[in-house]
């Protein structure tokens, strides 16, 4: 239940299918088609208040597999790799257990590691800085594939963890100094492991990085019709001091679809950030003191 949560922005390619649009310029099972670029994609289910985690998802009629989320993403689209933060993975694969690392292992060689059999083609990415991932195996499983297990890394990763996925045969690419460098990773991830489409996966926080990065083409958002109004579970995107603003970014609707089960499919294309100066705007500024001011 909490995977399909936490689910899913996506660098996906489209392969063909078919829509029902309303009101959008599409005719009834028009085509989705793309050129051969990769594209970044985020594909999500929210509750009706853009909730990715809640108590919406317990809803009678929820199941774990089978429902539009699963239909869009299975018979929608086709990726090669799926890209998670560190608590997305933890929460759904190595559930916060400590990394058993040698700190007296031998310092390993400089740069990425491309372990023996990912060659496969299908990739578990897991965005983990600081080495916290507590992998049993060099897979694990996404649906009925059991895709390599990729970490992104930075040279301030200890030695011993990179010692650690090496002896479980875990492939990891460095991208950054001190923190990931969200841009050279997707670069690497095409380059190194020659994936063209690609699954990013949240949570709120990762996805908004990509957003603002402007690694994100189109956002595909499977809305459930239920909401619980929780003013403590995480949103679609979510902004983190120190490491995104939260400036706005515009989106145009692509095409809109009603599924059976009574969710709703929405196609979005990602536009422009806003171009607004708002830490010195003094109306915008006067609206939010006022705001902080009678909380």
């Amino acid at each position: 239940m909490l995977y399909r949560s936490l689910r899913l922005c996506y660098t996906v390619s489209l392969r063909l299918g078919y829509i029902v649009s309303l009101s959008l310029g599409y005719t009834l099972k028009e085509r989705i088609q793309c050129d051969d670029e990769t594209l970044y994609f985020c594909h999500m289910e929210t509750s009706l208040d853009g909730k990715i985690m809640g108590k919406y998802l317990w809803r009678p009629d929820a199941v774990d597999e089978g429902d539009s989320f699963d239909l869009v993403q299975h018979q929608k689209y086709q990726y090669q790799a799926l890209i998670l933060g560190r608590t997305t993975i933890d929460d759904n694969f190595t559930y916060y257990e400590k990394p058993q690392v040698n700190e007296a292992a031998a310092e390993v060689p400089a740069g990425d590691f491309i372990a023996e059999g990912a060659s496969a083609g299908q990739f578990m990415i897991a965005i983990d800085s600081k080495g916290k991932l507590a992998w049993q195996d060099n897979t694990a499983e996404d649906g009925d594939m059991k895709p390599h297990v990729v970490s992104i890394l930075t040279e301030a990763t200890p030695n011993s963890y990179k010692d650690f996925l090496r002896q479980k045969g875990i492939s990891y690419l460095i991208c950054g100094k001190d923190s990931v460098d969200l841009a050279l990773a997707c670069e690497k991830i095409k380059e190194v492991l020659k994936v063209e489409k690609m699954m990013l996966g949240g949570g709120a926080v990762l996805n908004w990085s990509f957003l603002q990065a402007g690694l994100v083409d189109e956002v595909s958002q499977v809305i459930a019709p239920a909401a619980d109004g929780s003013t403590t579970t995480q949103t679609l995107f979510m902004a983190k001091p120190g490491i995104t603003k939260d400036q706005p970014i515009l989106f145009k609707p692509l095409s809109v679809e009603i599924m059976e089960d009574d969710a709703v499919w929405i196609r979005w294309q990602v536009g422009e950030k806003v171009d607004f100066d708002f830490d010195n705007d003094p109306t915008y500024k006067e609206v939010m003191g006022m705001i902080e001011a009678h909380k």
